[in-house]
């Protein structure tokens, strides 16, 4: 599948660590799909339960994942995640950028299995 095909996300950077090897690259997917989505869940539950300090570490921890997955209109998101929660600025506006993390999120898991038929 050639890198333009993608909706939500750009292999570019990934394959530029590991390479063309497509096991390389499918055992990379399948390690974000495996730890992606508990980091997530720490930045949704630490908001919920008022955590900045976790909140703050989850986000950075994903920050980097979320750049080399080429992940769309997530790169200032997740940097403004990260910074209110050093702040301690857990408002509505984190809120709803919680929020449309999770959405996109959830649009890049479903769109990575469908291309490396993972169940």
């Amino acid at each position: 599948m050639a890198l333009s095909e993608h909706v939500n996300y750009s292999l570019e950077k990934l394959i530029g660590f590991v390479g063309e090897d497509p096991e390389a690259i499918k055992n990379m997917v399948n390690l974000f799909l495996n730890t992606t989505p508990s980091l997530l869940n720490a930045i949704i539950s630490s908001f919920q339960e008022g955590s900045p300090e976790i909140l703050a570490k989850s986000a950075h921890t994903l920050k980097p994942t979320l750049d080399v997955f080429g992940i769309r209109d997530t790169y200032d998101l997740i940097r403004n995640i990260e910074q209110k929660a050093r702040r301690s600025e857990l408002d509505e506006a984190m809120d709803k950028q919680i929020k449309q993390l999770t959405h996109t999120l959830e649009l890049v898991f479903q769109e990575l299995k469908l291309d490396f038929n993972l169940p």
